[in-house]
């Protein structure tokens, strides 16, 4: 009796805890709705300026709330969004008023960089699964900022989402504007009639210290993309061809003026070619396929240099493009996966037993002939990620 109470009560929390998933899934956010509009292609010209009239057919966007340094009041300067769209992208137009323009900080930095420039980001949980979004952002001289978030959490991004869009900026003695253009072979999303996504705001101004959203979740509380507001109106979007192809061919020698003539792997010039393909194809709305053919990581940053005096391995940072994407999904401890199954770096390490002799070519990374990688989210919120790869016999 005491087990069929203790099944009983088990199926119940099973059931509490899936009827709960449900509603947050159904529900989510909190009320708030944004409605994006469609546009005749070519309605837009990106220029930073909002003088387009396809813009006055959208309603912005102005209900912004503090989030610091008082939580919950108005915001001191009046921040509006648009959202209209077209055939292969989504436009965002935005209006940034200061009452102090000349004291607006707009440094220029590197992509990625934000934090001292007063800026606009613009999230999109495109999938509507209240768990992971897109964070597209500008800052007032034109720096662009883009992450992903695979995890209801903020403060949890991961940098190297790099897709491919615009966005373009302008100031003027009201403050500044921005145009983003954020094309749909760029964004993964289920494929519906209508679209709906989940989205946020976020206007930071360093010359108050203060941070404005649209969606301010509370100090206190917890969660990211499951606390966004709607984002609708996205009709009779098709999925484009998403077909992106980058070959490469590289050259390099080593010469070397004083070589020892009993060296076999020394022939003074040292020349060497060599060439490869990436590719990147969508496979419907939210698959996409990546494939490698001899790639090339000439110009991935390099590792920092390490002492490591344990009988453990050293695990650093994957940081080449192929591997980053959807590596998450793979590796939950990507940053630091010391203790996961799965660790990147090692397809196409070092050899990992040199050999010895009189005169010994050890290569520094093992070649890589192919790879193939599969990731998305199928229809019904299962994230999917297979790889695939083949090195070369050193």
């Amino acid at each position: 009796m005491h087990r069929a109470r203790t099944l009983f009560l088990g199926v119940a929390f099973l059931l509490a805890v899936v009827n709960f998933a449900h509603a947050q899934a159904e529900g989510g956010g909190n009320g708030k709705q944004a409605r994006a509009v469609r546009v005749a292609n070519g309605s837009i010209r990106l220029d930073g300026q909002l003088d387009e009239a396809a813009w006055s057919l959208a309603t912005p966007v102005a209900d912004f709330v503090q989030k610091e340094p008082v939580e919950s009041a108005p915001p001191t300067e009046a921040t509006e969004v648009r959202f209209v769209y077209d055939d292969g992208a989504m436009y965002i137009g935005a209006r940034m008023y200061s009452s102090r323009p000349e004291a607006i900080q707009a440094p220029m930095s590197r992509r990625d960089t934000v934090r001292e420039a007063e800026h606009l980001l613009v999230s999109l949980d495109t999938y509507f699964d209240h768990r992971t979004a897109y964070t597209f952002g500008v800052t007032a001289s034109g720096v662009r900022l883009d992450q992903y978030h695979a995890s209801d959490n903020e403060q949890n991004p991961d940098l190297t989402f790099d897709p491919v869009w615009q966005a373009k900026t302008r100031m003027d003695d009201q403050g500044w504007t921005a145009e983003f253009w954020l094309p749909f072979s760029q964004l993964r999303f289920n494929d519906a009639s209508e679209l709906i996504w989940g989205v946020n705001l976020h206007r930071w101004t360093p010359t108050l210290n203060e941070d404005d959203y649209w969606v301010a979740i509370p100090r206190t509380d917890r969660g990211w993309s499951s606390r966004f507001g709607e984002l609708r109106g996205i009709e009779g979007v098709e999925s484009p061809l998403r077909l992106e192809l980058m070959p490469y061919v590289a050259a390099s020698s080593r010469l070397t003026s004083n070589r020892d003539q009993a060296n076999p792997f020394d022939k003074g010039l040292n020349g060497e070619a060599r060439g490869g393909l990436d590719l990147k194809l969508g496979l419907g709305p939210n698959l996409t396929l990546d494939a490698t053919v001899n790639p090339d990581f000439g110009q991935v940053e390099a590792d920092p240099a390490e002492v490591n005096l344990s009988v453990y391995e050293t695990f650093f940072q994957e940081r080449r493009p192929f591997f980053v994407e959807g590596n998450s999904l793979l590796s939950p401890g990507l940053i630091n996966p010391t203790g996961t199954f799965y660790y990147s770096r090692r397809i196409g390490a070092r050899p990992s037993i040199p050999a010895s002799g009189d005169y010994v070519d050890y290569p520094g990374t093992s070649t890589i002939l192919g790879a193939a990688k599969v990731t998305g989210r199928l229809a019904s919120g299962t994230s999917i990620c297979s790889l695939a790869a083949v090195t070369a016999n050193e």
